[in-house]
C-alpha cells in the first residue's frame, strides 16, 4: 500500500504546475505526440540521475536518528512552503512561440538537472518511507512520475489544457504536501523520542 502511495504522490506532483511540466505540455501542443514524448525522455533520464543519487545518500545515512530528526523537521517545513505556493498561485499556460527543436531530448535532460530542488524534494518525500525497501519506493516515486509525464505528453498532443485543470491539479498537490509535512514532522517526533531514550 505505501508503494501505492508514493507512486500516487509521484504522479500528482510531476503534474504540478513546473517547468518541467510546462515543457512536456508545450511541446505536446505545439509539436506533437513524438516531440512530446521525446521531451518526456530527458526529464525521465534526469530524474533517474536525481533518483540515484537519492538512494545511494538515503541508503547510507537514512536511517541515521539524526538526519531523519533535521530532514524531517527541514522537509515538513519545506512541502508546507510548497503546498502554501500551489494554493497561492495562479497558473498561466502562456503557449504563443511555437518553435521546432532538434534537440529536444538534451534541452529538457538540462531543465530537469537544472532545478536542484528536485533531490530534496525526492529525499523529502521518501523519507518517511525508510523503513521500507528503499530502491523499491524510488522505483514507486518513478513510476508515478512516469506515468503523469506520459500521460500529460499524449494529453497534450491531443487536446488544449485548459488553464482551469491545472489549477485544480495544483490544489490537489497542495493537499498531498501538506499531509507529507505533517507526516514528516512525526518522522522527526520519532527520531527524538529515539534519542532521547
Amino acid at each position: 500500500m505505501d508503494y501505492i502511495i508514493l507512486a500516487t504522490i509521484g504522479f500528482i506532483a510531476a503534474l504540478t504546475p513546473g517547468p518541467d511540466i510546462f515543457y512536456v505540455i508545450k511541446q505536446g501542443l505545439c509539436n506533437g505526440k513524438e516531440i512530446a514524448l521525446r521531451a518526456v525522455a530527458g526529464i525521465l533520464t534526469g530524474n533517474i540521475i536525481y533518483l540515484t543519487l537519492v538512494g545511494i545518500g538515503l541508503g547510507s545515512i537514512g536511517k541515521n536518528p539524526y538526519f531523519q530528526l533535521i530532514v524531517g523537521i527541514l522537509g515538513g517545513i519545506y512541502l508546507i512552503r510548497i503546498a502554501y505556493f500551489s494554493f497561492k498561485e495562479k497558473v498561466k499556460l502562456n503557449i504563443n512561440k511555437c518553435e521546432i527543436n532538434k534537440n529536444v531530448f538534451k534541452e529538457a535532460l538540462f531543465l530537469n538537472l537544472s532545478n536542484p530542488k528536485a533531490m530534496i524534494f525526492f529525499a523529502v518525500i521518501v523519507t518517511p518511507f525508510l523503513s521500507k525497501n528503499i530502491m523499491l519506493s524510488l522505483l514507486s516515486l518513478f513510476i508515478g512520475i512516469a506515468i503523469a509525464f506520459i500521460t500529460a505528453a499524449l494529453i497534450s498532443s491531443k487536446i488544449k489544457l485548459e488553464e482551469k485543470i491545472l489549477n485544480h491539479i495544483n490544489k490537489l498537490a497542495g493537499i498531498l504536501f501538506v499531509f507529507f509535512g505533517f507526516k514528516l514532522f512525526l518522522v522527526a517526533l520519532k527520531a527524538y523520542k529515539l534519542l532521547q531514550a
